[in-house]
């Protein structure tokens, strides 16, 4: 059977009331509150936060509750793994939206990019030449930019050594990307308008999408009772 990654998602056009942001913060360890503080704009602290909010949900759907942050480490690289489960997961936010991608048994990674225009010449270096001419020759070469940035971000943050793998050495063949000895799957997600996104898995895997809204009050309620529990 095929696995599963289940991919959490949510978005914001407007700051949460204070107490609702005071409230949801409070699920968060104090490292991460206040990192989050010291974010300037709202919309940077809300993809913050939000991020951190998926998690507890896609934890919570597999049953997996408590407080999770002490099971929260880091490897040379600054990728963040969880300790005491089989579970891997990763977290990305462009513009308004922001999702988190969680399997068991399965290493993976996840990007999404708002589709914002971008001067394609300053990108040239993390392109190889082939991708590199379908950009240029497509029909809309910002579209084809980003299919290939989001896959080969999802890749680095799959391996987890991040931007210290050259890009321009990621050449995509047959939905899979080889490097070191690596291979890794990847899929293009058809996700929201104005948006490009890639999961990057070491197997072959599916994918189903989850929508979190927590705008609203039971959503509220809910982790603020969680909140409760753990003191």
């Amino acid at each position: 059977m095929i696995p599963t990654v289940h991919i959490f998602s949510t978005s914001f056009k407007e700051p949460l009331r204070q107490r609702a942001f005071s409230d949801y913060l409070s699920l968060l360890s104090q490292e991460l509150r206040e990192q989050n503080m010291r974010y300037l704009r709202w919309q940077n602290r809300h993809a913050h936060l939000f991020g951190r909010l998926l998690l507890i949900e896609a934890l919570r759907h597999f049953g997996i509750e408590g407080d999770i942050w002490e099971n929260i480490m880091y490897n040379d690289y600054k990728r963040p793994y969880l300790t005491l489960t089989d579970y891997d997961f990763n977290i990305s936010h462009s513009g308004d939206y922001v999702v988190c991608a969680i399997a068991k048994n399965i290493r993976l990674g996840i990007d999404i990019e708002e589709n914002r225009k971008v001067n394609l010449t300053h990108f040239r270096n993390i392109m190889t030449r082939d991708q590199w001419e379908e950009i240029n020759d497509a029909a809309t070469p910002l579209k084809t930019f980003y299919k290939y940035w989001t896959i080969k971000e999802s890749v680095i943050k799959a391996d987890g050594r991040g931007f210290y793998i050259p890009l321009d050495e990621l050449e995509v063949k047959n939905n899979t990307v080889q490097f070191d000895d690596r291979l890794w799957f990847v899929n293009e997600l058809d996700y929201v308008h104005g948006y490009s996104a890639a999961l990057a898995t070491n197997q072959v895997a599916a994918y189903k999408f989850h929508s979190i809204n927590f705008y609203e009050a039971h959503i509220a309620t809910r982790l603020s009772q969680k909140l409760v529990q753990l003191k």
